[in-house]
């Protein structure tokens, strides 16, 4: 099996564990920096407690990963399966920009936030699939910036559906 497979199929796992630091850290975490995060970044607060996002159980929290995790499986099986790899990409930078959106509320927060450990562990694969991707694809380089676009904004528009799927179970 060629390496860029071998590196596809590991980015569910790469997600994953990932996304197992945000199921297990992030309620208590979330909790303990209210006080803190009402100092650091009101109106960040503010939309938390608007939205009830501070009573999520860490169930609702597994949902939203839940979801994605659902999304990026399917793509990178349909994408080995008919050969696309352009999508596999697509969902490599989505999670890419999700994890670069994570070293930016590090940067900023200027402390610990239960998301930081797997960001730090895991964007060397991002970096080095993407980089094993574009040595190997016949893709030109605006073909590339347009599915790097194509995988921020679908990363958005899923943070969206996730927090509604979240909010949709956490008033069950």
């Amino acid at each position: 099996m060629p390496e860029l497979e071998r590196l596809m199929m590991l980015l569910p796992i790469v997600f994953m564990i990932h996304e197992y630091e945000e199921i297990i850290m992030f309620r208590r975490w979330l909790s303990g920096q209210r006080t803190q995060l009402r100092v650091q970044f009101p109106r960040v607060e503010a939309f938390f407690t608007k939205r009830n996002v501070f009573a999520y159980s860490t169930a609702t929290f597994a949902l939203g990963t839940a979801h994605n995790f659902v999304l990026i499986s399917g793509v990178t099986l349909i994408s080995l399966y008919l050969e696309a790899y352009h999508w596999w990409f697509v969902a490599l930078m989505a999670h890419t920009f999700h994890l670069l959106i994570h070293l930016f509320q590090w940067f900023a927060y200027r402390r610990y936030i239960p998301v930081i450990a797997t960001t730090l562990l895991t964007l060397p694969y991002c970096i080095y699939a993407g980089w094993r991707f574009v040595m190997v694809s016949q893709l030109s380089i605006p073909s590339l910036a347009l599915c790097s676009a194509i995988g921020f904004v679908l990363m958005l528009l899923s943070f969206l559906l996730t927090f509604y799927l979240m909010s949709r179970l956490h008033k069950l």
